[in-house]
């Protein structure tokens, strides 16, 4: 085995587009080959993203909970985003007998360009190029299924109306529920947002403050912050801190576990709802690419 990757491997990956040679040779001498643990697993959901890897030969597959198995063949960049921001994985790397991979250190490639700056600056433009196409390429899949949602949407009234209007049978009131249900679910006003951490949200409650996990128009998830979790059907009233803005909520407990707890939003005055809606908005334009 070489001790370091081919330059060629290199020249095909988008972060290192428009290197020389000798650019790519001293990139590629800062590789180190990657090693595996038991199973193959190269690394596991949630743990701290510090390096990403070139796979050069064989296979590594991609297991993300509850979503697609993805197999990765060379040669293919791994884990880059996560390594260079300090995200934490989001999936599973496992890799295959015979693979021949690489890793670099997260420190390492910093080091590298905070010395050679021009490269540094090279390196960086084609990764907002890379992060730019697959926000771009994110937001079509998301127009798909948003368009998806709304066909589905149409489909379930209409059959919602079908049943209202035929005769009643034992499995005509579930049926209506349930369709009654999805269509509630699937509206629009209870799309809930993942607060940024650029526009950042906690709520304010007696028992101290309490992270925001996700907010809508009509549902509040936040972080317990101590472990006295109120009880479903509780009534609580607090203050919203969004980004900054106060603004004064109550609601009922829906559910809570694991120090998670979620509530139903009590209606809000105007004002009050005006600045949730300001809010909700800026923070889904960060998730947009205009």
């Amino acid at each position: 085995m070489s001790t370091a990757p081919r330059s060629a491997d290199l020249r095909t990956i988008p972060l290192f587009r428009g290197f020389s040679d000798d650019e790519l040779a001293e990139i590629a001498a800062l590789f180190a080959p990657a090693t595996p643990g038991p199973g193959g697993v190269l690394f596991e959901v949630d743990e701290p993203a510090t390096a990403f890897y070139l796979l050069a030969d064989g296979e590594v597959s991609l297991e993300r909970p509850g979503d697609d198995l993805y197999r990765l063949r060379p040669p293919a960049l791994i884990g880059e985003l996560g390594a260079l921001t300090g995200l934490r994985r989001n999936c599973r790397a496992v890799v295959a007998e015979g693979a021949v991979l690489w890793k670099l250190d997260a420190r390492t490639v910093q080091e590298f360009f905070a010395i050679n700056q021009e490269l540094g600056v090279r390196f960086l433009v084609n990764l907002l190029e890379v992060v730019a196409d697959k926000v771009n390429r994110d937001q079509r899949r998301l127009a798909d299924m948003r368009q998806n949602i709304v066909r589905t949407q149409k489909e379930l009234k209409r059959l919602r109306g079908l049943v209202l209007d035929a005769v009643d049978t034992p499995l005509s009131a579930p049926i209506h529920d349930s369709l009654d249900q999805l269509i509630t679910h699937n509206r629009r006003v209870n799309y809930r947002v993942e607060p940024p951490s650029a526009v950042n949200a906690r709520l304010r409650v007696d028992a101290g403050i309490a992270a925001v996990c996700e907010v809508s128009r009509t549902h509040l998830s936040v972080v317990w912050p101590d472990a006295s979790m109120p009880a479903a059907g509780t009534w609580l009233s607090g203050v919203l801190e969004l980004a900054g803005t106060d603004v004064p909520v109550s609601g009922t407990v829906l559910r809570g576990a694991e120090r998670r707890v979620t509530l139903e939003l009590d209606l809000l005055i105007d004002e009050y709802a005006a600045t949730l809606e300001g809010y909700l908005t800026r923070a889904q334009l960060l998730d947009i690419l205009v």
